[in-house]
């Protein structure tokens, strides 16, 4: 099976290729149970894309205006090396040593939303293995891409390998009215691309499992486009079995089975590691990763960093820039592409990932925000919106620290604190999601208006209910009602 000309993509109709996407005008949804599949699939079948077309950046607008036809597609293919993109290919490659030992682990390990182990984290809706232990053939690149780009390395334990983009990466991505136009929103236009990196001219663009990595150290600027994206950090093998199954990642029958694959993590260190930074590798500019640039020039992918967070507190940052904590959070290379095109057509903003640390389904994010039509024009009503956020989560923040001094263990009356701010903190998700959907229909003072009614209602209501729990306890009552009046304050 090939992954540029034969049907892999699960959709609600069926399984289809890219081709077809492409050049159809038809609407087709994905289909796939896990939200971390959906996301690696989105940006797998978007880097193909962009290795199929190689577009301009007027060539890019103009497929996402008008599309492209059939005879377009099959004459892209014809000057690429099309076995390259086969399946018992793909991404996959052998260790160079021939007595270096692969290790095994159940697909289901592919699955960032389940843990097969006895993690304290396998706890979320899919922690036991027998929900996803079998997949078809047509489902592994998609794992795959998962493992690579989207999976902590410590999924396999503290010596897990970690890949260009780091362990846990955020991913923005555009998304378009329907699948074809996201797909070619996220593909990335290959002059824009060169003007704004820094990767050498002669930087090698051939894949990895053609020409693997080599060297202790890989150095950003000697990684070209097409070689970045499809980035390894183990050798990996697959076992293809002539069984048929059903498969629990897709859905759909197929007379073959994987239960199993094969990894050896790779020997050197991207500049996404501690020993790649030291030595000066250098950060890859994965064109889907918003970036996190401390004070000393280090440079991070941003990561969702607890259990606690909540992609809404850095949607500034996702797509404007902004500095936060200590650090300039810088936006992801395809969100400065789609804004330097002023595309007009509506879009909305894809966050998604996982706890960098965690592999249970409780750390996955998968958040859409309503984006106004000119990302350009109308950019200031979403960054308000958020801005209004982030001052009544600091207001009800300043509120709850008056229950400190009062004579009680600190870390009792900070578990008070952080379980309020956490509560907010995740009820204001759905607020502000909820809130930017008129992003298009109101004007920026009616925005913040309904923005503020609604998270002023949501701060009270919360501490209310901490008022109401120790209502009886004087000292922290007293203090709380101290605390009232920074929170009611107009």
């Amino acid at each position: 099976m090939n992954l540029l000309q034969d049907d892999f993509i699960s959709t609600t109709v069926g399984k289809i290729s890219l081709k077809t996407i492409l050049t159809s005008n038809k609407e087709y949804q994905l289909q796939y149970y896990f939200d971390e599949i959906q996301l690696s699939m989105l940006q797998l079948l978007s880097s193909l894309t962009t290795v199929v077309l190689a577009p301009t950046i007027i060539e890019l607008k103009e497929y996402i205006r008008g599309g492209l036809s059939v005879d377009q597609y099959d004459k892209a293919c014809e000057r690429l090396e099309l076995d390259w993109f086969d399946t018992h290919k793909f991404m996959r490659s052998k260790p160079l040593s021939t007595s270096a030992k692969w290790a095994d682990a159940p697909i289901t390990k592919l699955l960032s939303g389940i843990e097969c182990g006895s993690s304290s984290s396998a706890i979320g809706l899919f922690s036991d293995a027998e929900a996803a232990k079998v997949v078809c053939p047509d489902c592994t690149p998609g794992l795959n891409y998962n493992l690579h780009m989207n999976i902590k390395g410590e999924c396999f334990g503290p010596t897990g390998a970690t890949g260009i983009r780091g362990g846990g990466a955020i991913s923005t991505l555009i998304a378009g009215h329907n699948l074809k136009t996201t797909l070619l929103s996220n593909t990335i236009a290959i002059d824009y691309f060169k003007k704004i990196t820094v990767l050498d001219d002669d930087a090698e663009d051939t894949p990895m499992w053609v020409t693997p990595q080599s060297g202790s150290v890989y150095q950003a600027g000697r990684i070209g486009l097409v070689r970045g994206l499809f980035a390894l950090a183990y050798h990996i093998d697959f076992d293809v079995k002539d069984a048929p199954c059903c498969c629990d990642v897709c859905g759909h029958h197929s007379d073959q089975s994987v239960v199993n694959f094969r990894r050896q993590k790779y020997t050197g260190h991207y500049g996404s590691t501690k020993n790649g930074r030291d030595a000066g590798a250098g950060w890859w500019p994965h064109p889907f990763t918003p970036r996190s640039i401390k004070d000393d020039g280090a440079e991070y992918a941003v990561c969702a960093r607890d259990r606690s967070w909540q992609s809404w507190q850095e949607l500034s940052g996702y797509i404007i820039g902004k500095e936060m904590n200590k650090a300039n959070v810088i936006p992801a290379y395809i969100v400065n592409q789609y804004m330097h095109m002023e595309n007009p057509l509506k879009t909305n903003l894809l966050v998604g990932g996982n706890i960098a640390n965690q592999g249970s389904i409780i750390g996955r994010i998968y958040d859409l925000y309503s984006m106004p039509a000119s990302l350009t024009k109308y950019l200031s009503r979403v960054t308000l919106v958020i801005d209004v956020g982030l001052q009544k989560k600091e207001r009800l923040s300043n509120a709850l620290n008056k229950i400190f001094g009062v004579g009680y263990d600190k870390s009792f009356v900070g578990g008070i604190k952080e379980k309020a701010i956490q509560q907010f903190t995740a009820n204001a998700q759905q607020i502000i999601q909820q809130t930017l959907l008129d992003v298009d229909r109101k004007e920026a003072s009616e925005l913040r208006k309904a923005a503020i009614e609604a998270l002023n209602k949501e701060a009270k209501k919360i501490f209310l209910n901490v008022q109401r729990q120790y209502q009886h306890d004087m000292p922290l009552f007293k203090a709380l009602v101290r605390g009232e009046v920074l929170l009611y304050k107009k």
